[in-house]
């Protein structure tokens, strides 16, 4: 096994990964820079196609062919991305950083039992026999919660609901006990009391190893019940970061202030539910060209500087960025 990585496990510098159309590129995400330390959880949220999920696959070297990081660099375990060759990104791959991809179903090969993908997961990594591994995975499939592990272990994906599809999943991806384990959209379409084991098994699999976590999500109360910082992505860019728990009381960004109103909230005691609010219009289409903030077309009080002028992510306090003109007038937003 690999010595656990100490202190800063990832660091982003300007990072904009672009996909190419025709003869050029078009800007997916613009210049983010974030960090994840050692035994920290870092969020990001934001909209469909903001950006965090092929943030994500940038991070282990798995862009689709028409997309590239084309500025800026990626450090993991103080290494530069670029300068590894594939041979040494297999190897970081499902041993140091590892991935629970959005759709276990998708994810999980059909004509193979958990149990040998489980194994094969390990064998990839480890000098250990074909019957040690089977071992090591009945002992993960216990550790992620699934009943009669070793009865559960010679099914196929098809023979288990969405949250063992789920649990089985991550059971590859802890198979290796890794520095790094990124997590996109995890809890998708699992029902709320499956959703909070889920959380609950993975913030107790990263007290016992240490593990930093990156997760990926649009779920504002998930960043606020189980994350320590909170990234909020916008058409590309970091638009706001902050301490999680401090999201819905200090956030300085009109799009981080509209995405806590437009939560669900809980029916009143008496009366009837508040219409839920939403965010009117929808962020610029992919490729189209920007000027001034990106969220000027939907923000309720955006002016003209917004609409000329990109504004510069700056600190509002020692843990909060935002990218606002407008961050220090916050008791004049109209939203909360």
């Amino acid at each position: 096994m690999t010595t656990r990585a100490s202190g800063r496990v990832l660091t982003a510098r300007n990072l904009t990964i672009g996909f190419r159309r025709d003869a050029r590129w078009i800007t997916a995400v613009d210049r983010l820079g974030f960090h994840v330390d050692q035994g920290e959880t870092v969020a990001f949220v934001g909209e469909s196609g903001c950006g965090k999920s092929i943030t994500a696959l940038s991070l282990i070297g798995l862009l689709p062919p028409s997309a590239d990081v084309i500025g800026g660099e990626i450090e993991l375990f103080d290494r530069r991305l670029s300068d590894l060759s594939e041979r040494e990104l297999r190897s970081l791959r499902g041993d140091r950083v590892s991935m629970i991809f959005q759709d276990p179903m998708a994810a999980l090969n059909p004509v193979l039992t958990v149990g040998e993908q489980i194994a094969e997961a390990i064998l990839t990594h480890r000098k250990i026999g074909r019957a040690a591994a089977r071992d090591e995975a009945v002992r993960l499939l216990a550790q992620v919660e699934i009943a009669d592990a070793a009865l559960r272990i010679d099914d196929y994906p098809h023979q288990l609901s969405g949250g063992m599809r789920q649990r089985a999943m991550i059971a590859i991806a802890i198979a290796n006990r890794p520095d790094l384990l990124i997590a996109d959209e995890p809890t998708t379409a699992l029902d709320a009391t499956v959703r909070h084991q889920i959380l609950s098994l993975l913030k107790s699999i990263q007290r016992d190893t240490g593990m930093a976590l990156l997760l990926i999500t649009h779920d504002l109360d998930i960043v606020k019940g189980w994350a320590d910082r909170v990234i909020v992505m916008y058409a590309g860019r970091k638009v706001e970061e902050r301490d999680a728990q401090r999201l819905s009381i200090a956030s300085r960004h009109p799009y981080t202030r509209a995405l806590n109103e437009a939560r669900p909230r809980r029916r009143p005691d008496s009366g009837v539910r508040p219409r839920l609010p939403e965010i009117a219009g929808g962020a610029p289409p992919l490729g189209e060209p920007i000027e001034g903030c990106a969220f000027a077309g939907r923000c309720l009080i955006a002016v003209e500087r917004c609409r000329r002028d990109a504004p510069p992510l700056r600190a509002v306090s020692p843990s909060g960025f935002v990218a606002c003109h407008l961050a220090d007038t916050v008791e004049e937003f109209p939203y909360g």
